[in-house]
């Protein structure tokens, strides 16, 4: 804007305000009383919704005042000219205040939007840095008020600033406040004496996500990421700790029979053999190489499966050749393939879980994964190390149908409210959910998350036992081409 018409705008604009600075008191309004007051306060919260309450805070708080005023007067019984003549004062304040808002709109622009997009990600909550900010913009606002606009000027692109500060402290409040407070708990506990390495991983995994999020805080997915395996290396290093100081308390003997043990849990579960009379490097090594033949025996597998479906596609192109192929043959030929594909995932997948991790079966033209084996605290949905075993075969079933659509149902029983019950549900298929997308499963758009608390119960919840069922973790899976 050139510099004379730039002038001339700023001298409009002081003297609207200067204008505007002192109200008038309008004529009386007529009426029932006890409708002028309702009114009045409907006009005010229309106003407040508009940011006239910020925008211009002086008069639209004598606006208040007056409102109370002829309210007291009201409930007391005061005569009608008295109220008349509060409701006149209030809205003739009012009525300042909306053009003193309009004012501050236009000078106020950028730093509004600021304040705004600040406001949307919960910046409010942040306590006291959101009110020092606040102050500094009612700062602004007033000196509208009283005609300095010059202060308003000279301070909005700060306090813009501010406000882009605050926005991205709330987004990362939002997203890593529970690995920051993690990390806190951890130093209070002094976790890094124990586990220094670890530790210093989660910090790196933190300070990570706090300095992208910096940088791109409107990369929502790679946000969510970042967050979850900042506190996935927060929840790894507590259980480390954890081990260590176990491990601390014990002999060395006594520490060796542990490793021995969850080896030999391991190898059993493999079906490697008794391998306790040999040192754990050759255990683990003999461990490997059993998983080695399983795969090989899995490649081995999916290359004859590979050629049944060569086989199947040429007899398709030899029965697309016949004369009279219709199209109703075409279709349940197409079925019959996909329900054939379907059967044979079905029953790899069956392969992976033992009876005790998960139920595994079909439901129309979907995969059930019913998760007996998933464990969480009571009350809480915060998964433990001991399920990664179990969600890594989920990994590898889902990745058997390449890029299905994935959906995690959180069902409880009915113990508790109905409320509680659904939002726990809801946080602890968010917490499998977050775990696949985290561990690259499949993108978070494929994977939706469900709480259905306890209205889908598998059995009654009048026993232990029916009760124990019906606390759980579905896995639904849909093939991108179903049967």
């Amino acid at each position: 804007m050139h510099r004379p018409l730039r002038f001339l705008l700023l001298g409009f604009v002081l003297a609207f305000a200067g204008a505007c600075a002192t109200p008038q008191t309008g004529s009386m309004p007529t009426g029932n009383p006890g409708e002028l007051v309702k009114q009045f306060e409907s006009e005010l919260t229309r106003a407040r919704s508009n940011q006239v309450d910020v925008l211009a805070p002086g008069l639209f708080n004598d606006a208040q005042s007056a409102f109370m005023k002829a309210n007291q007067a009201l409930d007391r019984g005061a005569k009608l000219s008295d109220i008349q003549a509060y409701i006149a004062e209030g809205s003739a304040s009012l009525k300042k205040a909306e053009e003193i808002a309009q004012v501050s709109r236009t000078i106020l622009g950028e730093t509004n939007k600021a304040r705004d997009k600040a406001l949307k990600v919960g910046a409010d909550k942040l306590g006291e840095p959101y009110m020092d900010v606040e102050k500094q913009y009612l700062k602004l606002t007033k000196a509208i008020e009283n005609d300095n606009l010059s202060y308003a000027q000279k301070n909005a692109a700060e306090v813009q600033a501010a406000f882009r500060d605050l926005e991205i402290m709330a987004i990362k409040d939002s997203a890593i406040g529970n690995a920051r407070q993690m990390m806190a708990d951890a130093d209070k506990a002094k976790v890094q004496k124990i586990t220094p390495t670890a530790y210093n991983d989660a910090l790196q995994a933190l300070n990570d996500a706090d300095a992208y999020i910096g940088q791109n805080p409107y990369e929502a997915d790679a946000i969510s990421q970042k967050a979850a395996h900042a506190e996935f290396m927060a929840r790894r290093m507590m259980a480390i700790n954890e081990s260590g100081k176990n491990f601390q308390e014990m002999t060395p003997e006594a520490a060796a029979l542990y490793v021995e043990d969850l080896l030999a849990r391991l190898g059993k579960t493999m079906k490697a053999g008794d391998l306790r009379d040999k040192g754990i490097d050759a255990q683990i090594s003999a461990m490997t190489g059993s998983v080695d033949t399983l795969e090989q025996k899995n490649q081995s597998l999916e290359k004859n499966n590979q050629a049944y479906q060569a086989q199947i596609a040429t007899l398709e192109q030899q029965l697309s050749g016949l004369k009279g192929y219709s199209k109703a043959q075409e279709t349940a030929k197409d079925k019959l393939a996909a329900e054939r594909a379907f059967n044979e995932q079905f029953n790899k997948v069956q392969r992976y879980f033992r009876p005790d991790e998960a139920e595994v079966y079909k439901q129309g033209n979907q995969l059930v994964i019913r998760m007996r084996g998933i464990q969480f605290p009571v009350g809480q949905a915060t998964l433990s190390p001991d399920n990664y075993t179990l969600l890594s075969k989920v990994q590898q079933a889902i990745a058997t149908f390449g890029q299905p659509t994935v959906t995690v149902e959180g069902h409880t029983d009915s113990t508790g409210s109905a409320q509680t019950n659904q939002e726990l549900s809801q946080k602890r298929a968010e917490a499998v959910k977050t775990y696949l997308v985290a561990n690259k499963t499949l993108p978070a758009s494929r994977i939706r998350a469900t709480g259905y608390g306890p209205d889908r119960p598998l059995a009654p919840n009048t026993t232990t036992e029916g009760r124990a069922m019906n606390r759980r973790i579905d896995v639904l899976i849909t093939p991108s081409q179903v049967p």
